[in-house]
Formats: C-alpha cells, sequence, structure tokens
C-alpha cells in the first residue's frame, strides 16, 4: 500500500510538472521580449523613407548690365531619401537650390537641374527633382528719361479746370528691359483727387508705371499743381411776372404780353444753382404819374427789377426794360 501512495505522489507531481516549466523562468522570457520589440522599433527607425519638399531657388550673380524678364520658378520640388529619423527633422529652410548667372547673356538660357545640385544634410540623398530644367529668359537694362503725365480726376459738378496743371518735376528716369523702355515715352501719375477741392491746389502723388519690371532710378516726390475754379454760368428765366404798382388813381389798358419778363442771370454756380424766380421780383412804379386829369394817356415806364445781393451774382439780360403805360 505505502509503495502504491508513493507511485501515486510521483505520477502527480508528474502531472503538474508542464505547468511548472510554463512559468519559470519569466524574467528572462519577458527581456527576451522587450529585446525583440526594441530590435523591431530600432530597425524600423533606421530603414530609409522618402519625402517630397518645396526648395527655394536662388539666382545669384546676374551682371548689372542684364535683367531677367520672365518670371523663372522660386520653388522647386525634389524627393529626398534617408532614415526617418533624420527625415523627420528635415525642413525646407535646410535645402535650396542655386543658379548661377554669371554667364549667361541676352535671350532665354536653359538650366538642367540634376541631384547633385543640391546639396542635403548628411545621410539623406535627393532623388529626384522637377521641373528637370529652368528656363532663364534675360534682356539688356536700359535707362531712359521720360515726361510725366498727370492723371486729374473730374471736378465735382460746378468746378473746372482752367489752363494746363504744372508737374514738378515734369521729368524722371526709369529703368528696365531695353525691349520694354524702348516703347515708352511717358509715365503717368496716379489719379490726382479733386474732391473738396474748390480752388488751386497741389497734391503730392505716386508715378504708375507701365510695367513691374520698370523702376525710377530716383524715387522722387512728384507734385502737381491743379488750376481750379469755381464754374460761371447763366441761368434763364422766362415768364416772370410783373407787378404794377402805385397805379390805384388810374386805370390801366395793356396787352398781356407786357404783363411778365425775360431775364438773365450770370454768376458762380453754387450761386446761380440756388436762384429760383421766388427769389426775383419785377415791377412797375406810378407813383410819380401825375393826377388823373392832367396825366397823359400814354407812358413809357422803367420795369424794375430786385434780386438777391449775392457775391459775383449779375443780371446780364432783361426784356423789356420799359412798358408803355395805357391810361384810360
Amino acid at each position: 500500500m505505502s509503495n502504491w501512495l508513493e507511485n501515486n505522489k510521483i505520477t502527480k507531481a508528474g502531472n503538474q510538472s508542464p505547468k511548472i516549466s510554463l512559468f519559470s523562468n519569466m524574467g528572462k522570457k519577458l527581456l527576451a521580449v522587450v529585446i525583440a520589440l526594441l530590435l523591431w522599433f530600432v530597425a524600423n527607425i533606421e530603414s530609409d523613407i522618402d519625402k517630397t519638399l518645396k526648395v527655394n531657388v536662388n539666382y545669384v550673380n546676374l551682371p548689372e548690365s542684364l535683367i531677367v524678364v520672365n518670371n523663372p520658378p522660386k520653388k522647386v520640388n525634389i524627393r529626398i531619401q534617408g532614415p526617418r529619423s533624420r527625415l523627420t527633422s528635415v525642413s525646407p529652410k535646410n535645402i535650396f537650390l542655386t543658379i548661377d548667372l554669371s554667364h549667361v547673356s541676352e535671350g532665354v538660357s536653359t538650366f538642367e537641374i540634376r541631384t547633385d545640385n543640391i546639396k542635403p544634410p548628411r545621410g539623406l540623398e535627393v532623388t529626384s527633382i522637377s521641373p528637370a530644367e529652368i528656363e532663364v529668359d534675360v534682356d539688356k537694362t536700359e535707362t531712359k528719361t521720360v515726361k510725366v503725365i498727370p492723371i486729374i480726376e473730374e471736378p465735382e459738378i460746378g468746378f473746372e479746370i482752367i489752363g494746363e496743371p504744372t508737374v514738378k518735376p515734369n521729368k524722371v528716369k526709369i529703368s528696365g528691359p531695353k525691349s520694354i523702355v524702348d516703347r515708352i515715352d511717358y509715365v503717368n501719375t496716379d489719379i490726382v483727387d479733386t474732391k473738396k477741392e474748390k480752388s488751386n491746389f497741389t497734391q503730392e502723388v505716386d508715378l504708375k508705371l507701365p510695367a513691374s519690371l520698370i523702376k525710377l532710378v530716383d524715387n522722387k516726390t512728384i507734385t502737381v499743381s491743379v488750376p481750379l475754379k469755381e464754374k460761371t454760368v447763366k441761368k434763364e428765366f422766362k415768364d416772370i411776372g410783373i407787378d404794377y404798382i402805385n397805379f390805384d388813381n388810374f386805370d390801366l389798358n395793356n396787352d398781356e404780353d407786357q404783363m411778365s419778363a425775360e431775364l438773365t442771370f450770370e454768376g458762380p454756380y453754387s450761386v446761380i444753382n440756388n436762384l429760383t424766380s421766388k427769389d426775383i421780383k419785377l415791377f412797375v412804379d406810378g407813383k410819380d404819374l401825375k393826377s388823373k386829369a392832367e396825366a397823359k394817356k400814354k407812358h413809357k415806364l422803367d420795369v424794375n427789377i430786385t434780386y438777391p445781393n449775392l457775391e459775383g451774382l449779375k443780371l446780364t439780360k432783361q426784356e423789356p426794360k420799359k412798358i408803355e403805360i395805357n391810361l384810360n
């Protein structure tokens, strides 16, 4: 019986042995897993990847006698390759393309862009560039003296420009591509603002250059003096009624066409524009006539007029000035 028990214990111990082996050396096993993960992570970090960047193009050493007239690209696209750890910190500010223009001449020059034209940070490689070519169109620089012609806004209603505006300086020196400068005989100013101006005035303005490549040799201030005044205008009034006063002791026998008058006034726009028939009074005064018994039957009397005493306002026409009065 004791032998059976001993054998039974051994058998039970044998049944438990796999569980003991699964959890044995647990620390070593965990360390092995961590090491495997670290190796995978390091291998993944250090593997080569690609990245696309836009980098600046620097054009250098252009002779002073020449000027670029086209619009060559300011950036190019590059594809760069290298370890992930290095590429993540790469910025376009660290990489650029330089094109040397010291040997160009008039006309179009074509530059082939190769991957070795760009020096990337250490450990990285440029694998492609787009565009693969850059064209630079160059012209001679020319200087020329041209007239300055002012552009003046229409004055407000009732005002006018009298005579020619004056410009100081009336000529300026410009510089730019010969092909453009040769076609320019003058440059305009920006619009001279006449709003709210009521008399002669002077205004500083900029020049409106005809092309972006045209530059002023000297950045001079342009002053434009404009002779401005209020317009003198005329205004006609027709059929203005004539009043007859101080004829109470007389019987009038006048034609109807002598009951109204035509008038023309001249003066500053602001005055004439506000003048209405209500401001004007016409009358014939009979106060100087003799008594009815002594008076003649026909008299020529003045047509008197009153109107506002405004500066510059003049009566230039009055019809009739006298009226024949018929007394019964």
